[in-house]
């Protein structure tokens, strides 16, 4: 579908899509760039193989998005979490190990289905929102994973988006919506879990701009990553504007 074919009252919802994409690749690059700083970062750190197909996976969001195949493109989130989780899993594990030998000793967890998502250790958050956290990211795998299979869940759920004359390039914004929070809550997951899967002051250089101010991104409305970046107001550089910090950041969370 051409950018001017897009229906009118779906254009604002598309364009957070891409919002969304574009905000999580970013934080993606972020991540990856300052965690190459490690010079062991290019043999040792499964993010590197991996980065490529996230941002890769997370483009083709908005792709799938805007031509309406909403089915595809819930299969390809679940790749994005499980990846995400299996990461977080592998590197907490053995962090120095070559690749090499990760894919070696982790090759039964990397190929299995079932994801490893309360053995990661996830330190920049609380107890109680470890729990949420891990809650969340298992509703969301889950739901994801529904998509994997034909399944009679999903017959029933295509047959009523028919019934409401919902199809490819015909989908309703209530649709559009619905997929956007999907996809906003997968990434957010993805971003928390890439974060614990480096050194801590990767999140902490990657949110926290030099005069102490927390960057302009869309997943810091994100009450997970909004934590992750209050993590960080021991910096020296917040204590003087620390109460505007707090205020602003609690005032953006909306998911």
């Amino acid at each position: 579908m051409d950018r001017e074919d897009i229906p009118e009252n779906l254009r604002a919802d598309l364009n957070d899509t891409s919002r969304i994409v574009h905000s999580y690749v970013q934080l993606l690059f972020c991540a990856g760039a300052i965690t190459q700083g490690d010079p062991k970062f290019r043999d040792n750190h499964l993010l590197r193989p991996l980065l490529q197909d996230l941002i890769e996976s997370a483009f083709s969001l908005s792709i799938l998005a805007r031509e309406g195949m909403h089915s595809v493109l819930i299969r390809e989130l679940r790749f994005v979490v499980e990846a995400s989780i299996k990461l977080c899993f592998v590197q907490q594990r053995s962090y120095q190990s070559s690749i090499v030998e990760k894919l070696e000793t982790f090759r039964k967890e990397l190929e299995s289905p079932r994801i490893p998502l309360r053995d990661v250790k996830l330190s920049m958050l609380s107890s109680d929102t470890v729990r949420d956290f891990t809650e969340e990211a298992g509703r969301l795998y889950g739901r994801t994973s529904s998509y994997i299979h034909w399944s009679a869940s999903q017959i029933q759920e295509r047959m009523d988006q028919m019934e409401k004359g919902n199809s490819v390039g015909r989908e309703s914004q209530e649709t559009v919506q619905a997929t956007n929070d999907l996809i906003r809550r997968s990434l957010a997951a993805s971003l928390v879990l890439v974060f614990h899967s480096v050194p801590e002051y990767v999140a902490g250089d990657t949110m926290v701009e030099k005069n102490g101010k927390t960057i302009d991104s869309y997943f810091l409305q994100s009450r997970y990553l909004a934590e992750i970046d209050a993590y960080f107001d021991y910096k020296h550089e917040r204590q003087k504007t620390l109460n505007d910090i707090k205020e602003s950041r609690a005032a953006r969370i909306c998911f």
